[in-house]
């Protein structure tokens, strides 16, 4: 963000403190740089990343497509006049309930990765068209998917099959690679099991017309990661020479958000503890800093002091012992008041966060 030192501490002065500044500026050409980076692919911006209303909106402005994982996202979007047609519901296991009214709204593809789901979707939404995700099994990432979604390789022709037997249309195939990839090579390996499925189902006299090569883009938080064009040539390459006159989309979340967002906390305590200096912030592990958990981020922290680091440790506000932020940081001497921030937090951040010891969450502001 190009927020200065001295706009933090004005806002901080007119807001106060937590507080998380969202750049649209930032959340626009993010997603402008992976337009340009793989052209021809649709993106559908992944809403569970940050689901903020007004994050949504300047997406949409921006030409944003939308993928969703529940009814509640399906809402959000649809309260911004997003048609269903720029819609994807990428949520390989949902109930009844939920497939027959995102069905009715006008969602007229379901994901699936095994025969029970196939079933409920052919039994509440006959007719429909269906993408089979495919498991990911891949080392190179920060959250692994694949463990929880995505079927077998050797089972895919099978489901495929399964779904024409139950009157469905199979319009074609989806993975994920895991979120944080570090390295290309996933997408690429996966493309070539795609491809080979296929030429089996255009053989068969069953054609199929789309690929969605997921998320899972990498961001550069403590640890450096691959720039982005560098990291979509060889995808863009490759979905080039496999996929010539294929529909192709993404779901890209982090990418899109992660950059865009600051988050500003204040020294609300401070002690010594065992030699170490404690100083205890405003937010934490069960707010804006709950990516830590859920989300494996590595976070770096920073305060506008610069002389005479020393080692410390970092603690959210809440009576819990579990709320250490960081116990290997080092920082110049804080006092009360004295501003701690942390850049890249537009992901998953205040969208796994909560209101454990009804400690108020950190206000939001869109600028």
């Amino acid at each position: 963000m190009s927020a200065t030192n001295n706009d933090f501490a004005r806002l901080i002065a007119e807001h106060g403190s937590p507080l998380v500044i969202i750049s649209r500026r930032e959340l626009t050409e993010n997603l402008r740089r992976l337009t340009a980076a793989l052209p021809g692919v649709r993106l559908h911006y992944a809403v569970k990343a940050n689901p903020m209303p007004d994050l949504l909106g300047v997406l949409a402005e921006a030409g944003s497509r939308f993928d969703i994982a529940s009814l509640g996202e399906l809402a959000r979007v649809s309260k911004l006049g997003v048609e269903t047609r720029d819609i994807v519901y990428t949520n390989p296991i949902k109930s009844p309930a939920e497939i027959a009214s995102a069905h009715k709204t006008g969602i007229d593809t379901f994901f699936y990765d095994n025969l029970p789901e196939l079933d409920k979707i052919a039994q509440v939404a006959p007719g429909v068209q269906v993408m089979l995700r495919l498991g990911v099994d891949n080392p190179n990432c920060v959250v692994d998917l694949g463990a929880k979604f995505g079927c077998p390789h050797d089972e895919a022709e099978q489901l495929l099959m399964a779904a024409l037997e139950r009157g469905l249309v199979p319009r074609g195939l989806c993975f994920h690679v895991g979120s944080q990839t570090s390295i290309p090579v996933p997408y690429m390996q996966a493309a070539v099991v795609c491809r080979s499925l296929f030429n089996k189902m255009a053989l068969a006299g069953h054609p199929l017309r789309t690929l969605d090569i997921g998320g899972g883009f990498p961001v550069s938080y403590k640890t450096p990661m691959m720039d982005l064009e560098d990291f979509c040539k060889p995808i863009r390459e490759v979905l080039g020479g496999y996929f010539p006159n294929t529909e192709i989309i993404a779901e890209p979340g982090r990418v899109i958000c992660a950059t865009a967002a600051t988050l500003i906390m204040r020294v609300i305590g401070k002690s010594q503890r065992r030699g170490i200096t404690w100083y205890y912030l405003d937010d934490g592990l069960y707010g804006t800093l709950s990516g830590l958990v859920f989300d494996k981020t590595n976070y770096a922290f920073e305060c506008l002091k610069t002389k005479n680091p020393e080692p410390c440790v970092l603690a959210g506000p809440t009576c819990d012992s579990f709320d250490i932020i960081s116990k290997n940081e080092f920082m110049p001497g804080l006092e009360l008041g004295d501003m701690v921030l942390v850049h890249n937090v537009g992901a998953y951040a205040t969208a796994t966060a909560t209101r454990f010891n009804d400690v108020p969450m950190a206000k939001i502001l869109v600028r």
